[in-house]
């Protein structure tokens, strides 16, 4: 089984040390958003994620090991290929907390059970584990996939920038920070009108329910155009080192944070809470961004 054996050595390769690192971060996140259905299922959502960070840390040639992208694309010929074996590393090191339930529910049948039932379940375990540790390694990979494609594009945008850039310029052509802005100006108006006004009149329930429906996707826009600044911006020549991780994983941390904290102490709407906490740390990397884009480039 060559793949297997591939990702075996991968485990082990200096070169993966942070698809592994990702994995291990994501599994008190598997632990918590399955703890209530192990071990009948698990959540995936982790392992995705930390396979998208994955793709994205080896497709992005600006990573903290600035060697991983180029070298990894010279050495096996396309850069997703990379990525998505890091994905995989990620999901198969995070697949740990499943691994783990697993084994102590069989444990626990073998202890209950007795004759051909007990001897089931001693067989099962080598083929379930397995299948397990492949659907969170698929998952990795899906998530590096995501990762990947989304590293190309802000290689493209930072080449583009960077072949428009002259070495005194003070502009270049990225109009999305027009969206940032105006979502620093929307969005704590329309959270202020919900949770400070509190309408309580049928057109003022209409009102708050609209704006917080409408909120929600043009924040996913926001985070689309601060991408996409970010990577051109960023890419111009300036002396601001600029690190797109700083201002998207800001905002999403702080959703996953306060997903996981609301599923803990039982909330009602732990998506709720998780978007909430999302639009507030979003507001405040817009502003983060915002002034630091006109203090070391230009707005206009």
């Amino acid at each position: 089984m060559p793949p297997l054996r591939n990702t075996l050595a991968d485990l082990t390769d200096e070169r993966f040390r942070t698809a592994v690192l990702l994995g291990l971060a994501s599994i008190p996140f598997t632990v918590v958003l399955s703890w209530e259905s192990a071990p009948t299922s698990f959540s995936g959502e982790a392992v995705v994620v930390a396979g998208l960070f994955a793709g994205l840390h080896y497709t992005d040639r600006a990573a903290g090991n600035g060697d991983v992208g180029l070298l990894e694309a010279v050495r096996y010929g396309k850069r997703p290929a990379v990525s998505r074996r890091a994905g995989v590393v990620a999901g198969v090191v995070g697949s740990a907390p499943a691994i783990g339930w697993e084994i102590a529910s069989t444990a626990e049948l073998v202890w209950t059970l007795s004759g051909w039932q007990k001897a089931v379940a001693v067989v099962a375990l080598p083929i379930v584990v397995p299948f397990l540790v492949a659907l969170f390694g698929l998952g990795g990979g899906v998530g590096a996939a995501v990762g990947d494609w989304l590293g190309g594009r802000i290689d493209r945008n930072r080449d583009g920038a960077s072949s428009r850039a002259v070495p005194d310029a003070a502009a270049d052509d990225s109009r999305w920070w027009w969206l940032i802005a105006a979502y620093v100006v929307v969005a704590p108006a329309v959270l202020l009108y919900v949770f400070g006004v509190r309408p309580d009149s049928d057109a003022g329930l209409l009102v708050a329910i609209l704006s917080l429906l409408a909120l929600v996707p043009f924040a996913a826009l926001v985070v689309g155009a601060l991408f996409k600044d970010a990577a051109s911006h960023g890419g111009a020549g300036r002396g601001w080192m600029l690190n797109y991780w700083t201002y998207l994983g800001a905002s999403l941390g702080t959703y996953a944070v306060a997903y996981l904290a609301a599923r803990v102490v039982r909330s009602t709407n732990p998506s709720g809470v998780g978007a909430y906490a999302f639009l507030i740390a979003l507001w405040i990397s817009s502003v983060v961004y915002l002034d630091h884009r006109r203090r070391y480039g230009s707005a206009s």
